[in-house]
């Protein structure tokens, strides 16, 4: 990345084998439009999991043609960022849409079979 004077962000997931690349001082939703832009990635096959409450930029990733996940319960911890807004969920989200699920954590499998991820 640095060879190609790339500036961002790596980040290894705690279970599994992947990385994260998010451009330094961008957004998720930053990050999704440039790698749409830059590398042309197909978006519509790409997965977004976002917890219920406790993320700062959720709500940029809730719309789009990219398929969300919203985990309930994720992010309600000790470190609540944006827990106590004055509106429900549903002022934002969409549940009508077929590319937004939510979900509790134990049950993401089937989330992603009716997102068709998984067949």
């Amino acid at each position: 990345m640095r060879i190609q004077a790339l500036r961002c962000h790596v980040i290894h997931c705690q279970n599994g084998p992947r990385l994260n690349v998010i451009p330094l001082l961008a957004s998720r939703a930053q990050a999704l439009r440039y790698l749409y832009m830059r590398w042309g990635m197909e978006l519509s096959s790409v997965v977004v999991f976002v917890g219920e409450s406790g993320d700062t930029d959720y709500e940029g990733l809730l719309g789009g043609v990219h398929k969300t996940v919203i985990l309930k319960g994720v992010g309600s911890g000790s470190r609540k960022l944006h827990a106590n807004r004055n509106y429900p969920l549903e002022h934002v989200v969409s549940f009508d849409s077929p590319n937004v699920v939510e979900t509790e954590v134990g049950n993401i499998r089937t989330s992603l079979g009716k997102l068709g991820v998984l067949m």
